[in-house]
């Protein structure tokens, strides 16, 4: 009963996540990467089957982990950056704009 449910939502969910080839083409050509991550047609079970092709490789789980942990407090001091930068894209409009302001 809760593998159908789960089953169900992660079928609702990939539908909603579904991009139209064209902005899927021009997300590729914006930010063009070789990361299988960052594929269209990503499959998690085949990437974690080239990270771990036998059992013996289980044995440098950890090192992988760390090596994912690494990459994601990457992308969130990138994102953390970006948005800072906006922020301060946004007061700085607010500044230049205070001498046309009518009171």
């Amino acid at each position: 009963m809760m593998e159908e449910e789960e089953l169900e939502f992660v079928e609702e969910l990939e539908a909603v996540l579904q991009l139209t080839p064209d902005v899927q083409l021009a997300i590729e050509q914006v930010f063009p990467s070789q990361d299988p991550l960052d594929r269209a047609d990503f499959n998690a079970v085949e990437y974690i089957n080239t990270l771990f092709p036998t059992e013996q490789s289980l044995a440098n789980i950890d090192e992988v982990v760390n090596k994912i942990r690494l990459k994601i407090r990457r992308l969130d001091d990138n994102i953390r950056t970006v948005v800072r930068g906006q922020t301060n894209v946004g007061q700085d409009g607010r500044q230049n704009l205070k001498p046309y302001q009518f009171k």
